[in-house]
């Protein structure tokens, strides 16, 4: 396979973003970096969907401040009502909720594969199919160590799964987004857990704090055989956020600036909590990134 077909309709990649009315303004940036550097004809389906109780305002907000950012891109955005997803309203929505939603969405996914952005992602260099897929069709990904705030989320999906010695895997992908997921092997793991508990995946999920998102899905590809590696592609690292622990270090920011100076780098991410804490240092590096990138004037 050559480098067209890799970017041919094949490899095109529907876009999952999952967010709530408190980061609106982040989404608007986010679809100005989308304008600037996604390559013509990548994307398929951009899908924004609203995980919080109003979606009136969310849906309102992407029409007229989201969508004007995307330029071309615009016609191809859909916005979905959490609601209409698992057909019905729940009491309390949040970090648990998003994270079944980025998995259920895989059931409205027309492409092979599908990319999920947080709120806080954004764009500062062109990328295109390949930055997200090999010659021979496989999701590029860079494995990282298990993260220790979520080892036992990890381990628990393993036990759930069949998948023994848990604790001797001390890599897989990575927890953070921008995060490249197979639509059919999703789809699958949501129809073994139905069929396993008798109830719909997002009742199972919520109910059982056990898990989280990624790993669920990293261990249900570990329980099949080879199933990782006909899927994923070991790449150097395209993205690198900035997160909310380190709101209060302008230090580490101001290190982790420079590590975008790497070209490879094509994604990145800033937690709400560093706008939040208010810190000058912080504000004006940030600043001063997005305008060495053209997403602000």
């Amino acid at each position: 396979m050559n480098q067209n077909d890799v970017d041919s309709n094949a490899a095109r990649l529907d876009l999952i973003v999952v967010g709530f009315t408190g980061e609106l303004r982040a989404l608007k940036l986010q679809a100005r970096s989308l304008r600037l550097y996604a390559a013509a004809n990548l994307f398929g389906t951009l899908y924004y969907v609203c995980n919080d109780n109003a979606f009136r305002h969310f849906e309102t907000y992407i029409e007229t401040q989201v969508k004007p950012e995307l330029g071309a891109l615009a016609s191809s955005v859909c916005v979905v009502d959490y609601q209409k997803l698992l057909g019905k309203r729940i009491k309390i929505t949040g970090w648990r909720s998003q994270q079944v939603l980025k998995l259920l969405m895989s059931r409205k996914v027309a492409t092979k594969q599908y990319l999920i952005l947080d709120s806080k992602n954004h764009f500062i260099r062109p990328f295109s199919a390949s930055t997200f897929l090999s010659e021979n069709g496989l999701l590029r990904a860079h494995s990282v160590p298990i993260n220790p705030l979520f080892r036992r989320h990890f381990n628990a999906a393993c036990t759930y799964f069949g998948v023994k010695e848990a604790d001797d895997i001390k890599e897989a992908l990575p927890t953070t987004t921008p995060f490249l997921m197979a639509t059919k092997i999703t789809c699958d793991l949501l129809d073994d857990v139905e069929r396993r508990e008798s109830k719909p995946f997002f009742d199972f999920f919520i109910e059982n704090g056990s898990f989280n998102e990624f790993y669920f899905y990293v261990a249900y590809m570990l329980s099949k055989k080879n199933l990782m590696s006909q899927t994923y592609q070991e790449s150097k690292k395209y993205a690198l956020a900035l997160f909310g622990g380190d709101a209060n270090k302008p230090k580490r920011i101001e290190a982790l600036m420079l590590a975008l100076e790497n070209t490879d780098i094509c994604c990145t991410g800033i937690h709400r909590r560093i706008f939040e804490a208010g810190l000058l240092e912080n504000l004006t590096v940030i600043t001063a990134m997005w305008h060495r990138f053209g997403l602000v004037e």
